[in-house]
């Protein structure tokens, strides 16, 4: 059983934000460090503070950091809207557009709209910005899973409980 809680590393955010918990120690997300999230209106929004190891060599937030966030967060993002009863929905399609550099500091924050659920497949597209101001746009296509009983757990549920309480 997943349990959702405040445990991992605390970092800057912007008020109303609340770490989403790793669920293990190790592994990609262990070393990006995740991101935030927090409810608005009944929709689920993301954000990080762009750290050092989020940078690449021109000292700048790196397109795979943003991607990640992307494609992570507009998939739990309708997980969050809908009671789709899944652990995860699978990426098919990501496209990500960058507008801007995120600079270190940055609160890059992101916001999604679930474009459709079929029966088969998801289409969400997404926003990161910056003071208000986009720097990057993300259209992702995921594979709706039919709900099992057998799955170890639904991430919207928890996302929702997590956030509510």
């Amino acid at each position: 059983m997943v349990h959702l809680s405040d445990t991992s590393p605390a970092g800057a955010r912007s008020a109303g934000f609340r770490p989403l918990p790793l669920l293990s120690g190790t592994g990609f997300d262990a070393a990006i460090g995740g991101f935030d999230v927090a409810e608005s209106d009944g929709r689920l929004l993301a954000g990080f503070t762009v750290e050092p190891r989020h940078c690449n060599h021109a000292g700048v937030c790196h397109g795979g950091m943003i991607a990640t966030v992307f494609d992570g967060y507009m998939a739990m993002a309708t997980l969050f809207e809908n009671d789709l009863q899944v652990p995860i929905l699978p990426t098919m399609s990501l496209v990500v557009d960058f507008l801007a550099p995120g600079m270190p500091g940055d609160w890059v924050e992101f916001s999604a709209d679930v474009l459709r659920v079929t029966r088969n497949t998801v289409f969400v597209q997404g926003l990161a910005r910056v003071e208000g101001k986009p720097i990057g746009r993300a259209s992702g296509v995921y594979k709706r899973l039919a709900p099992d009983s057998e799955l170890p757990f639904d991430t919207g549920k928890l996302l929702r409980d997590f956030l509510r309480s």
